[in-house]
């Protein structure tokens, strides 16, 4: 266990290109219990107004916004934001999804506490807003070493993630930096399924685009819920 010093606190990189996740990204950052933090988002679309998410970061502590030309990468926007990251651990978030307060505590908890160079989440709740529905994926794959976790669950150290950065491309960034640094023999750890909800939308607003027989068959039903924050949080009262 390696111990705790001024810069232990984790760096959130954000990077989106679509319009109306503004608010989720912020409601986010701010539900967050853990005080060392902050927050560098990464705009990666000429279209969005770069002014306009700077004024909302006036209303929070430790908030970093750039945009990048639409061109840009999104491997290459997360080297960005990585390379502007002050602590010593980072999360890549994705817009769209949920992270509830004790994300990030529980984050930098299990790095207190285990050898892990890199974590995420394997065992995931997911959420089809479109019928309401809670899905548990991958159950049974908490607290284990794993060859691979959610793209948007992964918090690594920032030193691993300068020494294997993000290829060059938007598609499966998050599954080669896993695979590359598995190959250098970095320690990779599954973390609870709690404190995260993968949101499902319509397969037009992803770029991951599997079968819906593909997430069921890799998934088991909970229920069906109109709200789930009770059932995903834990640790908070």
């Amino acid at each position: 266990m390696e111990q705790t010093n001024k810069n232990e606190g984790i760096s959130i990189v954000a990077c989106t290109n679509k319009e109306g996740y503004m608010d989720n990204i912020f409601s986010n950052y701010r539900n967050q219990i853990l005080q060392e933090k902050e927050l560098i988002i990464v705009l990666n679309s000429d279209s969005l107004n770069l002014n306009e998410w700077m004024k909302k970061a006036e209303n929070y502590e430790h908030v970093q916004v750039y945009q990048l030309p639409e061109y840009t990468t999104l491997g290459s926007c997360l080297n960005f934001g990585i390379d502007k990251a002050k602590f010593k651990f980072v999360a890549k978030w994705d817009d769209d999804d949920y992270y509830g307060p004790a994300y990030l505590d529980e984050a930098l908890k299990t790095f207190q506490n285990t050898d892990a160079d890199i974590l995420g989440k394997r065992s995931i709740f997911m959420y089809i807003p479109a019928t309401k529905e809670l899905r548990l994926r991958f159950p049974g794959r908490e607290f284990k070493p794993v060859k691979l976790v959610l793209g948007g669950t992964i918090v690594a150290k920032k030193t691993v993630m300068q020494d294997v950065p993000f290829l060059d491309i938007s598609l499966s960034e998050d599954t080669n930096f896993i695979k590359n640094a598995r190959t250098k023999g970095y320690r990779i750890l599954s973390t609870s399924r709690y404190n995260y909800v993968y949101f499902r939308w319509d397969s037009n607003k992803h770029t991951w685009k599997p079968s819906s027989r593909y997430l069921k068959r890799t998934s088991k039903h909970i229920g069906f819920f109109s709200e789930i924050k009770h059932i995903v949080d834990e640790g908070i009262p």
